[in-house]
């Protein structure tokens, strides 16, 4: 999400709502003047956070909501399925990329049966945009380990598919 589209979510769904809120989210902010109106307030605070790679807080704080209003796509997600003695089972991940000036913050999300076999909670990761770590084919490897429960199973079990969608 670039920082202007950020802006517009933030004052359209009031993630902002007083000083207390900015003083929360970022800790090395300073407020010069508590008389500006809230929403000029959110602007230089929002693009202060972006520009200074300082959005940790502010994603972290906002993140269920960001992912569940759908303002943010994910970059890949991964589907399992499981047949088992109890009947089908299936897990969903889905990767989500945040961005500021100069990091992405990477978030995974799980649902299903079984999901909870991979912490999700906090970030993923947060990388330098420069950094050459293949975050993709990262999940990917993570979503096989989990499938397989750790080595235990092979990914050719029958009636057990994983399925990657963008």
């Amino acid at each position: 999400m670039e920082l202007i589209e950020l802006i517009k979510v933030v004052k359209d769904n009031s993630l902002i709502k007083t000083l207390s809120d900015i003083e929360f989210l970022f800790l090395d902010y300073s407020i010069d003047d508590e008389n500006i109106p809230i929403s000029n307030l959110i602007v230089d605070v929002i693009t202060w956070g972006y520009e200074n790679d300082d959005l940790k807080d502010f994603y972290s704080e906002h993140l269920d909501f960001l992912i569940n209003s759908e303002n943010v796509s994910p970059l890949i997600g991964c589907n399992m399925s499981y047949e088992t003695s109890l009947g089908g089972n299936s897990d969903n991940f889905e990767l989500f990329c945040f961005e500021s000036k100069n990091y992405n913050y990477y978030k995974v999300e799980g649902n299903g049966m079984t999901s909870d076999r991979w912490d999700t909670f906090g970030f993923y990761e947060i990388l330098n945009k420069n950094s050459v770590t293949d975050i993709i084919n990262m999940f990917k490897d993570e979503c096989h380990e989990v499938f397989s429960n750790f080595g235990e199973f092979g990914d050719d079990e029958d009636d057990s598919e994983i399925e990657f969608y963008t």
